[in-house]
């Protein structure tokens, strides 16, 4: 609820055509989080399997798991908490996208929903150059995966921060990613509210304390401050 998108999310998955089972895993909230999803589980169960779960994760990879754990279906998408998939036909474009390139994982094009130069820039080199040549994909793709690579990859990597990193390493050995057709939109929340110069050096930073082996609850503390997503912290 806090970054906006949540009811749009709901109409968004229930526009979906094609087979689904929607899982939601709900940790402890006040901003009317599960109010919100269980007032509109009525229309979502007229296009497919709802589940809504109680969960004690206390970061996003274990709220993740929580819901991959529970499902059923071939094919797991790991649906980001501020951001929409593309209208109507993601879940076929996927599947066709997977068929056509035999690829057993992937995401979707990505864009935010801010025009700025800087945020079209990072756009354009995740689509182009982190996920098609390096084989990185971030959670804000929508990242989906065969079920059995995903369980054989140990699913979700349990870190606050750079999951989705770990995650698209551990699968890049079963191949490269495919992009499906169609953009996901992601909330440009952080930068809005931080300052887009601001979220991008962070960002830049926190990459190379990655790589440094920082720990991952310090940066990810870094990360939300003020603009908590993932997690809540108090200061």
């Amino acid at each position: 609820m806090r970054h906006g998108y949540l009811e749009r999310i709901l109409l968004n998955l229930q526009n979906q055509k094609g087979d689904k089972e929607i899982i939601f895993a709900i940790g402890s909230s006040s901003d009317r989080t599960e109010e919100t999803i269980r007032h509109a589980r009525p229309q979502l169960e007229q296009t497919g399997v709802v589940k809504i779960l109680q969960s004690n994760a206390t970061n996003r990879a274990q709220r993740l798991n929580c819901g991959i754990a529970a499902s059923t279906g071939a094919v797991v998408l790991l649906h980001h908490p501020a951001t929409l998939l593309p209208e109507g036909n993601a879940l076929v474009n996927l599947q066709t996208a997977m068929a056509q390139s035999q690829s057993l994982w992937g995401g979707f094009h990505h864009r935010f929903d801010l025009e700025h130069w800087l945020l079209d820039f990072t756009s354009w080199y995740s689509n182009h150059i982190r996920t098609k040549r390096r084989g990185i994909v971030y959670l804000d793709h929508c990242i989906f995966a065969d079920r059995k690579l995903l369980n054989r990859v140990g699913n979700v990597p349990d870190r606050d921060i750079f999951e989705d990193t770990i995650l698209s390493d551990r699968l890049r050995q079963f191949g490269m990613p495919v992009l499906a057709k169609g953009y996901v939109t992601t909330s440009a929340r952080r930068f809005r509210q931080r300052g887009i110069y601001k979220q991008a050096l962070l960002n830049q930073i926190l990459k190379l304390g990655y790589y440094c082996g920082i720990d991952p609850k310090s940066m990810n503390k870094l990360y939300e401050r003020k603009v908590a997503i993932n997690n809540d912290y108090d200061d």
